[in-house]
């Protein structure tokens, strides 16, 4: 009679946790090779002067931008940024 249960749990829910499994050994490898990557030396390095460029290109956007261009980024990034907490806090 065991057979035959296991038989129908294979069929029932086999499929779920083949992908299932599929999913999480990925998520897993991928998780490993990505913390391999961002913890070498160089590309850390890339990372945060990348980082602080963007930074830098948008203090100097907001600089020479128009007043009425600049409120609308202010409004703009205003609502991003209480839209990010929103999703944040759920």
């Amino acid at each position: 009679m065991k057979p035959a249960v296991k038989k129908i749990f294979d069929f029932l829910y086999g499929p779920f946790f083949a992908v299932l499994d599929f999913f999480m050994r990925h998520y897993k490898s991928n998780r490993t090779r990505l913390d391999n990557f961002i913890g070498k030396e160089k590309v850390a390095t890339f990372f945060q002067g990348l980082a602080v460029f963007i930074l830098v290109t948008w203090i100097v956007v907001f600089t020479l931008a128009p007043e009425e261009k600049r409120k609308q980024l202010m409004q703009e990034m205003s609502q991003n940024f209480e839209q990010l907490k929103a999703g944040v806090s759920k």
